[in-house]
């Protein structure tokens, strides 16, 4: 039989055996698992961000938790659907940001400079009306991009 002409030692034959094994996971790994994040450029104001967009619960809930900074340039935005009132805590952040809450492309309300909190934050932001968007950005930002309620937000 062909096979037996070129057969291995067994432990050698296990030994590809798992390294066919481990190749196919990384391949699989590399080219099929989405990547934690999508990216999307959002014109804000004078501004223009590249921001990883959190869709869905486990995204969301995390954020920008445990990061140790954020560029100028980027940000988060959370979308929703259906547009519902939201709160925003700053738990386990590491520097400040600025909350903006979006309904139809427009800022509805706007926190500038949300200060960080441990595991159990006390401050909570609320959106005050259904939002279908939250951008947050580095604090301060908003300010400079000439950002206020009724800014259009557009991705």
């Amino acid at each position: 039989m062909f096979w037996r002409k070129f057969s291995l030692p067994k432990k050698y034959f296990f030994l590809f055996l798992l390294l066919l094994v481990l190749l196919a996971a990384f391949l699989i790994w590399r080219f099929f698992v989405p990547n934690k994040y999508d990216y999307l450029p959002v014109q804000a104001g004078d501004c223009i961000f590249m921001v990883e967009t959190a869709l869905n619960p486990a995204q969301q809930y995390q954020g920008l938790s445990h990061r140790t900074s954020l560029d100028a340039d980027k940000g988060m935005l959370f979308l929703f659907s259906p547009a519902a009132d939201k709160t925003f805590v700053m738990r386990k952040m590491n520097f400040p940001l600025d909350l903006i809450f979006i309904r139809n492309h427009r800022i509805v309300n706007l926190y500038h400079e949300a200060a960080p909190e441990g595991k159990s934050p006390e401050t909570s932001y609320h959106s005050g009306v259904p939002v279908d968007a939250v951008l947050e950005i580095k604090a301060g930002r908003s300010r400079d991009c000439h950002l206020g309620v009724g800014s259009e937000i557009t991705w």
